[in-house]
């Protein structure tokens, strides 16, 4: 199971006050961080019409996902990314890929 790629769900809602803009500018500096994880792969960030916002995290492994997850709220990046997030409302977890499917960009 150590070779199957692994799929992190996160969910959570933002403080009062925070546009889309300044969560989305405040995201793509948590790349910064994830830049430094290995087995990092793929992420997505997307909000809801009810307001969830869903973040989905690809890593190589297990052990990629949980040596990420031991170091996120040291990382300056994160800092600043979950001072914007109602903590309250976070929800998260990993999953094994059972199937997934990707169109390369010349194909589409």
């Amino acid at each position: 199971m150590s070779d199957i790629q692994i799929i992190e769900t996160v969910t959570f809602r933002t403080i009062a006050g925070v546009s889309d803009s300044d969560l989305t500018a405040v995201a793509k500096g948590l790349n910064a961080y994830l830049d430094r994880c290995e087995g990092f792969r793929a992420r997505t960030l997307y909000k809801d019409a009810s307001g969830l916002w869903h973040e989905h995290y690809v890593w190589a492994n297990d052990a990629a996902a949980k040596a990420a997850d031991a170091g996120f709220m040291a990382a300056p990046e994160a800092q600043a990314f979950m001072a914007l997030v109602d903590r309250d409302t976070v929800s998260m977890g990993h999953a094994p890929i059972t199937l997934a499917r990707i169109i390369s960009p010349e194909a589409a």
